[in-house]
């Protein structure tokens, strides 16, 4: 078995958002950003679809132009190779589920 607890150890980046790959299973990369009020991730794309969960928060989030706010709990699926971007509406936790093909640091 292995564990974690995705609110231990938060550090919030006053630059920009904080990314830790926090578990890696056999299929996939546990990723944990956290983001201060009013922080930007600039629009970008994944090759792979991806998971994104609000563990806690609440955020914009741009897809193709468009922006859907979403607040803990919430969970999206995006197909790769769909531009989009996160702002932090106030501080919050994003959990995000990347393919064990990608790489973490294409996040970061």
């Amino acid at each position: 078995m292995t564990y974690t607890n995705l609110h231990d150890d938060l550090v919030y980046g006053d630059a920009k958002s904080t990314v830790k790959l926090v578990l890696e299973t056999p299929f996939s990369k546990e990723i944990r950003i956290t983001f201060k009020e009013g922080q930007l991730m600039k629009e970008h794309k994944t090759p792979f679809p991806i998971v994104v969960e609000v563990v806690d928060g609440e955020i914009d989030f741009g897809i193709n132009g468009e922006t859907h706010s979403i607040s803990k709990g919430a969970l999206l699926i995006l197909e790769g190779g769909v531009p989009h971007d996160l702002l932090a509406k106030n501080d919050s936790i994003v959990r995000l589920t990347l393919s064990k093909f990608d790489a973490v640091e294409r996040v970061q």
